[in-house]
């Protein structure tokens, strides 16, 4: 019995840190986008489809509307995709760094 225990608490942990390890390259994927956007003054779209949950995230840093059309394709999608831009982008650094400094 206790050997199932252990199992199961090892295939737990390992299934929640490869959804961290997801969740932070997604993270630093659209930062680096996002960067890329401000230096070269290039419209920049990223989407990201997870193939488990099917669940799209888009980052679009795109000023001239170049990229409009995109997310008005995807809007029929289920799940509903989850679409960024550079300044929410910007926001939830700026309240993350705030809640680290408290």
């Amino acid at each position: 019995m206790a050997a199932l225990k252990t199992t199961r608490s090892k295939n737990s942990s390992t299934r929640k840190l490869m959804h961290q390890k997801q969740y932070r390259r997604k993270a630093n994927m659209l930062k680096k986008a996002s960067e890329y956007s401000k230096m070269c003054d290039a419209d920049v779209c990223v989407g990201i489809r997870m193939r488990e949950t099917g669940q799209v995230h888009i980052l679009s840093a795109d000023s001239s509307g170049f990229w409009a059309f995109l997310t008005s394709q995807l809007s029929s999608h289920y799940p509903t995709p989850t679409v960024m831009t550079d300044r929410d982008l910007e926001k939830t650094r700026e309240e993350t760094v705030f809640r680290e400094q408290q």
